[in-house]
């Protein structure tokens, strides 16, 4: 099972509707509906795992950036022993 399925399957989540074109080792998390709320900032992440596969995580609401990072260790703790990386991006 790729790494993605694995961290939805432990985080509990359904894979969303995506944008881009169709990869099967690729999983969008964003909620799109989310707005920013005012005096925070956006970020989006990429969280790589060790079957080369992925997540996207936008819409993350945060002050700063260390805030941000924070909040998507938080979210995908359950499977870290299956993350080789993650990229943190502002807008």
């Amino acid at each position: 099972m790729p790494g993605y399925k694995k961290a939805l399957v432990i985080l509990g989540l359904q894979t969303k509707s995506d944008k881009r074109p169709q990869d099967s080792d690729f999983v969008n998390l964003t909620d799109y509906s989310l707005k920013c709320p005012k005096g925070l900032k956006r970020f989006y992440a990429y969280v790589h795992f060790l079957d080369y596969s992925y997540c996207l995580w936008s819409n993350i609401f945060a002050k700063t950036r260390s805030a941000a990072l924070s909040q998507v260790l938080l979210k995908f703790a359950d499977c870290g022993e299956y993350i080789a990386g993650i990229n943190l991006h502002g807008d």
